[in-house]
């Protein structure tokens, strides 16, 4: 019988973000002071020691947040360790840029290969009305060699999916990348699910193939299987996916020993988490991130796994 393990979440909370509290006081004005949040991010360690976090930043207006509208901006936090007080907040990573096809900025997620990064970010349809239907959302790449200054590939979009395809989320497997990310199951079937491609170089990629689709929910913006990430400790894989249509703050876990399939049937357990990623440092052990529109930013707690 195969054996798996459960994660719990271990410790207090840090708050590592608060964009309300940002240095850049000229992003304030009458309209977003004290309004500001976090959404999807990544973390990721450069080869001198640093540890750096990009994400979505937003703020709400008459308690609603315009996304399409607002989230053009990656945040930029750093900071030598991950359960710190201390995260350094820098200027904006990214911005939009219209004429490069992208309508907003969301969730990237970073690699480190060979002390130069890839960030894959989504960044939608300009297409009009492309928000209101199954769009396919574009999926673009940016590398950097210091984690401030990013340049965009030249063959953007990388990819792209229906559902506004997005949340993208990288693990190397035997040599092999794989990019999880979510989407509809097709323009018509407007079930969440989570999609994953193969590159053996980060330039060319396979055709996607589901790995899990959430039953419950449709809609056209695939939102039952958001934040996809996976884990693999020995043998096993396990798959956090954020049921956010469903609960905004739940955060399912899955286990599988095929990183290309991830039964529902293989339930491991829910956290009360959203848009979480999960991370592992050598000195400090493992831990998850929690974030969204209803938080004033970004937060990390010891994970344990039982």
């Amino acid at each position: 019988m195969t054996s798996f393990t459960t994660p719990t979440i271990s410790g207090a909370w840090k708050h590592m973000y608060n964009p309300n509290q940002s240095k850049f006081t000229q992003r304030f004005n009458w309209i977003n002071r004290n309004r500001w949040y976090t959404n999807d991010h990544t973390l990721v360690k450069t080869s001198d020691g640093i540890w750096h976090g990009y994400g979505i930043i937003g703020f709400r207006i008459f308690k609603q947040a315009f996304a399409w509208i607002i989230e053009q901006n990656l945040f930029h936090i750093s900071s030598p360790t991950l359960y710190s007080d201390s995260w350094i907040e820098h200027d904006y990573a990214l911005v939009a840029s219209r004429s490069q096809g992208e309508k907003f900025l969301w969730a990237p997620h970073v690699i480190n290969v060979e002390d130069r990064l890839y960030m894959f970010y989504s960044v939608g349809n300009i297409r009009p009305f492309a928000k209101l239907v199954a769009s396919h959302g574009n999926i673009h790449l940016a590398t950097s060699t210091d984690g401030i200054n990013w340049i965009r590939d030249e063959r953007n979009p990388q990819f792209s999916g229906p559902g506004h395809a997005r949340d993208t989320m990288l693990l190397q497997i035997n040599g092999e990348y794989y990019i999880y990310y979510t989407q509809t199951v097709n323009d018509k079937d407007k079930h969440s699910c989570i999609a994953v491609r193969k590159s053996k170089d980060l330039k060319r990629w396979s055709g996607p193939k589901i790995v899990q689709i959430q039953p419950w929910k449709r809609w056209h913006w695939a939102g039952n299987a958001e934040s996809p990430f996976v884990v693999q400790k020995g043998e096993i894989f396990y798959l956090f996916s954020c049921l956010a249509q469903e609960s905004y703050n739940r955060t399912a876990v899955y286990w599988s020993q095929d990183p290309e399939n991830f039964p529902l049937s293989n339930h491991v357990c829910d956290l009360p988490t959203h848009a979480s990623e999960i991370l592992f440092d050598e000195k400090e052990g493992w831990f998850i991130t929690n974030t969204g529109w209803d938080k004033k930013g970004l937060y990390i707690a010891p994970l344990l796994w039982d």
